[in-house]
């Protein structure tokens, strides 16, 4: 049997015995994250796809809904019609057929410390506030790159508005059931199936390459064209954060912030409200140089405090028995 010696965030080593099956045949551990991610995310998707099926059927209204006018009037009437079944499907596939899939594989194929081996363990306060700021801090470069590449390719109002549709709030009752659906969520089952399952276990092959590509399969795996570079961006940012701190409450935080933030400004809009850092082509040239420069800086300080005795960490030790 083998046991996998990592770090926690004091750099102290933890030692986790690698008992599942997939550890025990030899097989490879690269494949392992790949086959997880692919097999995971497939059931995802189309487990998804299905329940949002099936709870529109049971949602429906027995009046006629008459849907009429272009592609485009007819998506927004669906959407507006069916905005429950469609949040209640989204949150529970990702809590059914994405964090509980992931917690499996862990157990079965790797170990049965499966709280370890996601890195399920406190770590500084600290680290847990500066990731935050630096996702604060680098929205407004984000919310302006996703603008230009909105003027580059002149995308119709149609395709921009879909998801906001979907994601607005217009009471403040639906605002906490958006913010459990689209931050709490996904903050807890996406950085469970990414960070702590596919990057944890890709970067005990290849190391700190682990969180770049962990960032830009996060970008892919939300099929959002549009928003693909800032969704990499913030997906190589949480892994990073991941990855230095040897935690998983960084990442995590990270992400509610985001996705928090991001459904208040849309919350903002719905009731008319103007925040300056909404993307409505009048950005301050300074104001996005600041973002930009002030998000370096933190990332560069949650570097220096997040240095640790990493020994021989991520490596699989044999144990002898």
């Amino acid at each position: 049997m083998e046991t996998l010696i990592d770090n926690d965030p004091e750099g102290n080593g933890v030692q986790i015995e690698l008992t599942g099956s997939w550890e025990n045949k030899g097989r490879s551990i690269t494949a392992a994250a790949l086959t997880g991610l692919a097999g995971i995310g497939a059931l995802f998707f189309y487990a998804q796809s299905f329940l949002s099926v099936l709870l529109i059927f049971i949602f429906r209204n027995t009046g006629h809904v008459k849907v009429t006018g272009d592609f485009a009037e007819k998506i927004n009437i669906i959407t507006n019609e069916y905005k429950t079944p469609l949040l209640i499907a989204l949150s529970l596939s990702e809590f059914i057929f994405m964090l509980v899939p992931a917690l499996w594989v862990v157990k079965k194929w790797h170990t049965r410390d499966v709280l370890k081996y996601l890195r399920i363990r406190i770590c500084s306060f600290k680290e847990i506030i500066i990731a935050v700021l630096i996702t604060v801090s680098l929205l407004p470069f984000c919310y302006y790159l996703s603008y230009l590449i909105e003027q580059v390719f002149k995308i119709p109002g149609f395709y921009k508005n879909l998801g906001p549709q979907l994601f607005t709030a217009y009471s403040g009752q639906e605002l906490i059931t958006l913010i459990f659906v689209v931050a709490v969520t996904p903050a807890i089952c996406e950085e469970i199936f990414f960070r702590g399952y596919f990057q944890r276990t890709l970067e005990r092959t290849i190391g700190v390459k682990s969180f770049i590509i962990t960032g830009i399969l996060f970008g892919l795996f939300h099929m959002q064209p549009l928003s693909l570079v800032t969704l990499s961006i913030l997906g190589m940012l949480f892994s990073f954060f991941y990855y230095r701190s040897k935690s998983i409450f960084p990442s995590c935080a990270a992400h509610f912030t985001n996705n928090f933030i991001a459904i208040i400004l849309l919350y903002c809009q719905a009731k008319s409200i103007k925040p300056a850092i909404l993307p409505e082509g009048n950005f301050s040239a300074l104001w996005i140089i600041l973002s930009f420069i002030v998000s370096i800086g933190l990332i560069f300080l949650y570097y220096k405090i997040t240095i640790r005795s990493r020994g021989n960490d991520g490596e699989a030790i044999n144990s002898g028995f």
